[in-house]
């Protein structure tokens, strides 16, 4: 009896769905990188937790696609002199130089990610009429490439992912969790600099 009665109140729910909305930061960033040469580090992934070991394999595969063995993921390699510190994003040149002399490799890939925003999850019940504010999630990937021999960055790129709750409506929404726009939001990012890269 409660199956049929579930059923039944399941033909009179309105459901729809969100789509999320990409946007590159840097639209300056119109060149890739030369995988065809040197050696090359992949930084320890800074992801929100429920994702480092997902964009960390991730990461592993897609770059060794370009890179093969030339490519070595720092917390897996001993012997290296790295800085204690973590190495944020836009850092500064002689981190960049110490890691060029403590590992004498010529390059290095700095992937993070955060969440923005996070006000509901994939699947939305709330009654929007009755909501005063905007109700959104939005999370952020970035991709930075580094010349450790010189000290630069060759490339930067930023993909902000969102997705909103439709003003006004009783309908139950459906739409993407920040696992997702995470993920989403990495695949553009390798996929822009591939398209513009050397291999």
């Amino acid at each position: 009896m409660i199956k049929k009665c579930l059923a039944s109140l399941a033909v009179f729910l309105c459901f729809s769905c969100t789509s999320a909305t990409y946007i590159f930061d840097n639209p300056g960033q119109t060149t890739g990188v030369d995988f065809s040469q040197g050696k090359w580090l992949l930084n320890e992934v800074n992801v929100p937790h429920y994702l480092t070991q997902r964009i960390t394999a991730l990461a592993t595969k897609d770059f060794s696609e370009n890179l093969g063995e030339r490519l070595r993921y720092i917390p897996d390699t001993k012997g290296l002199l790295l800085p204690q510190k973590e190495i944020q994003l836009n850092p500064e040149k002689s981190v960049l130089n110490n890691l060029h002399k403590g590992t004498n490799s010529d390059y290095l890939i700095n992937i993070k990610a955060r969440e923005n925003r996070n006000d509901f999850g994939p699947i939305d019940l709330t009654n929007h009429n009755a909501k005063t504010g905007n109700a959104s999630n939005e999370s952020e990937v970035t991709i930075e490439i580094y010349d450790l021999k010189n000290a630069t960055i060759i490339y930067s790129q930023k993909v902000i992912a969102s997705v909103a709750q439709v003003k006004n409506s009783s309908d139950v929404s459906i739409s993407k969790n920040q696992y997702q726009l995470i993920l989403s939001s990495y695949k553009k990012l390798t996929n822009d600099i591939n398209k513009k890269s050397i291999h």
